[in-house]
């Protein structure tokens, strides 16, 4: 069960990480979830925080490419739902301190993945 939980945050990560790159590609350097302390508050109730950024992913989608950001965007949309955690839903409260520490891995694998997809394009 806990390997369970520490891959739920991991990937709770992840879907942080490609939901910011896709509402900075649609909403430019200022966007929500670039705030600070908004990792911070995500990493410890990942469902409370992140559920309505991720209803939004289609309207992030189209923003971009208002934003002549398509391309990239698409490239991040489509790796959503590989992110999604497997339960039915996200976790509601990340409790753990080592647990906390795996979305923060997760963030950062998320990145260089983006990172390596867009170099691509």
């Amino acid at each position: 069960m806990a390997n369970d939980r520490l891959t739920e945050a991991y990937r709770c990560g992840q879907l942080f990480a490609a939901l910011a790159a896709l509402e900075r590609l649609s909403e430019g350097p200022h966007h929500s979830l670039g705030k600070p302390g908004v990792r911070r508050q995500l990493s410890t109730e990942p469902r409370k925080h992140l559920t309505v950024h991720l209803w939004q992913a289609g309207r992030y989608l189209a923003g971009a490419t208002n934003r002549d950001q398509g391309l990239a965007a698409a490239v991040i949309f489509r790796q959503l739902p590989d992110l999604l955690p497997g339960r039915r839903e996200l976790p509601g409260e990340i409790r753990d301190p080592a647990e906390r520490a795996r979305f923060q891995e997760g963030v950062q694998a998320q990145e260089a993945a983006i990172e390596k997809a867009l170099a691509e394009l």
